[in-house]
């Protein structure tokens, strides 16, 4: 069974180190500190800390306690809101048993489904909101920075529309991320670090040796 991937190359990182984030689509349950369930989809996690999509409304301080596969029960605090997404800090780093547990579940678990009722992932206009609220800057002033009209900017965010490649590197400056983040791609792990695990993940999903899992990348 082939299996065509495309990717999208951009510009290495150049001098920013950051905890290594695994990206997934993880519906786990959770619990607020001040009591209520809280059912969540993350969408990526660090040993430090975790990207979250909820229909629970949470503020900024909120403490959750969320059921990680491995480690169990852990604490949480929303470090930063935008929309339904939420930005957490784990009280103390996981480990990496926890991390590759969570990546795997999230691959190949019984919640790596998308039924109807769970949340999107963040979408490149959710993104680009997330990462301006938390900047600090309205879409009047990103617009001025870039030279472009207010309205393109909403439509950015409403994926309506989206920034050519020049702009799109200027928008990472102005927001101070590596493009990498702002176009949502980890270039954390190597390529093949990324192609071994898909293909022991695929292959433990279908019953099948990784021998026989083939995977076809065209650039």
């Amino acid at each position: 069974m082939a299996i065509p991937a495309y990717i999208e190359k951009t510009p290495q990182s150049r001098g920013k180190v950051r905890s290594a984030r695994r990206t997934l689509r993880l519906q786990l349950q959770g619990a607020k500190a001040t009591g209520g369930d809280v059912a969540v989809l993350v969408h990526n996690i660090s040993a430090t800390g975790l990207l979250i999509e909820s229909e629970v409304a949470l503020d900024l301080g909120d403490r959750i306690e969320i059921g990680l596969p491995h480690a169990g029960a852990t604490w949480a605090k929303v470090i930063w809101t935008s929309a339904r997404i939420y930005g957490c800090q784990f009280d103390t780093p996981i480990s990496a048993a926890t991390l590759s547990a969570a990546q795997l579940r999230g691959v190949v678990g019984p919640d790596s489904g998308t039924p109807a009722d769970v949340p999107h992932a963040e979408s490149f206009g959710i993104r680009l909101q997330r990462l301006r609220t938390a900047k600090g800057l309205t879409q009047s002033q990103v617009a001025k920075q870039l030279s472009v009209s207010e309205p393109s900017i909403s439509a950015w965010e409403q994926d309506k529309a989206r920034p050519k490649a020049g702009r799109m590197e200027a928008l990472a400056v102005l927001l101070g991320v590596d493009i990498s983040e702002l176009l949502g791609i980890d270039e954390a792990e190597s390529l093949g670090d990324v192609i071994a695990r898909a293909k022991e993940q695929v292959a433990k999903a279908a019953d099948v040796s990784a021998d026989n899992v083939k995977i076809i990348i065209e650039i």
